[in-house]
């Protein structure tokens, strides 16, 4: 029995479509753009070059150290990640259990530093570790990005594990575990899909900012993907095609950690639908 096309089928695929061009069309172009000289980018931009030109990849690792930037943010955020959610899971199971004093104050204030903007801590931050002499140091990015993303990826794990039962930690209390044992092998092995959510969302952040990284990072061989990606723009032209390699090198990373992350984070998607 063959399928009725509706009206509201052919508005669905049209509109996938419509998403998926738009989506797609950025990628392409920085990809074809990457293996072409400046002048052909704007010539003939919707068409790949019959003669790719290889070079720009090396240029841009001459030009930029990019494959050492990249390594670089990828230290800085993976240490980010690791420090917020092995702090932030703990911090959200006692809140959600309600197991400290003022657990309701406690979330209130982390909750309400998400309506802080980020922009508005930049001077005061860049001051304090001036201040301090913490300039060049990639783990002084990692602390900072660690803190500015902790009330967010607190406010998902504290949602997370009040779906979670309670009957869980009363069996693990009952077998003798601790409160850090119940943490590490019964809370966060079923919060994974949460877990997974939380790292890609701050690793986009902390792997593509700019603002704080390009202030408190003066050292070449100690910059980000994003300041490093700042220094192709020079003050008598762009080269643009040696950028476009730079940013091609600097997506595998991020399109590799969101594929295998990505089952989870549709589990916990589904998980939170259900739950409302």
């Amino acid at each position: 029995m063959k399928k009725r096309i509706t009206p509201g089928t052919i508005l669905y695929w049209s509109a996938a479509v419509i998403w998926f061009l738009a989506a797609a069309f950025p990628l392409y172009f920085t990809f074809i753009s990457s293996f072409k000289d400046n002048s052909q980018i704007f010539s003939a931009f919707l068409v790949p070059s019959l003669h790719p030109v290889f070079e720009n990849y090396v240029m841009a690792q001459k030009m930029a150290g990019i494959l050492k930037a990249t390594a670089n943010s990828l230290f800085v955020s993976g240490s980010a990640i690791a420090i917020m959610l092995l702090f932030c899971t703990m911090a959200a199971y006692v809140t959600a259990r309600k197991r400290v004093p003022f657990a309701s104050v406690v979330s209130g204030l982390l909750i309400a530093a998400l309506m802080i903007p980020i922009q508005s801590a930049i001077v005061p931050i860049v001051q304090m570790v001036s201040s301090l002499g913490l300039k060049n140091r990639l783990w002084t990015l990692t602390i900072i990005y660690a803190g500015l993303n902790m009330a967010l990826v607190f406010f998902i794990m504290k949602n997370y594990i009040e779906g979670i039962p309670s009957d869980l930690d009363e069996a693990a209390m009952i077998d003798g575990c601790s409160l850090t044992k119940i943490v590490m092998l019964v809370i966060m092995p079923v919060a994974k899909p949460a877990m997974a959510t939380c790292a890609i969302i701050t690793f986009l952040f902390t792997y593509n900012e700019l603002p704080i990284a390009n202030v408190l990072i003066n050292d070449k061989s100690l910059r980000t993907i994003s300041v490093a990606l700042l220094s192709l723009k020079g003050d008598f032209g762009v080269l643009y095609s040696v950028i476009f390699a730079a940013i091609m090198i600097s997506l595998v990373p991020t399109v590799t950690i969101y594929l295998l992350a990505q089952e989870k984070v549709e589990k916990s998607i589904a998980s939170g639908m259900v739950k409302g």
